[in-house]
């Protein structure tokens, strides 16, 4: 489900509706317009991945941020566009 916030038009997605690749991982890549992300589930460990990794559907994310959850998806996305809103552990 997606749905638009009217006061600052922001996309609003939530990480059950996404779908991670075969390692539980997602990669998001935001345009110009902000892009928020939630989740019940809670986050417990974010950064920015220092060694060079390649997703198994095969993106480089080397240099992008991550968002770890509890139930073992890992959300790679930049910064400058996207915020997790998420209860950390």
């Amino acid at each position: 489900m997606t749905d638009f916030n009217d006061s600052d038009d922001e996309l609003v997605l939530h990480l059950a509706d996404l779908l991670p690749d075969d390692a539980g991982e997602i990669v998001l890549f935001a345009r110009d317009e902000p892009l928020k992300i939630e989740s019940d589930t809670p986050l417990i460990h974010s950064g920015i991945v220092e060694d060079a990794h390649i997703t198994a559907s095969g993106t480089d994310v080397s240099g992008l941020s991550f968002s770890q959850f509890a139930n073992g998806m890992t959300l790679y996305h930049d910064n400058d566009h996207i915020l997790i809103i998420a209860p950390d552990i």
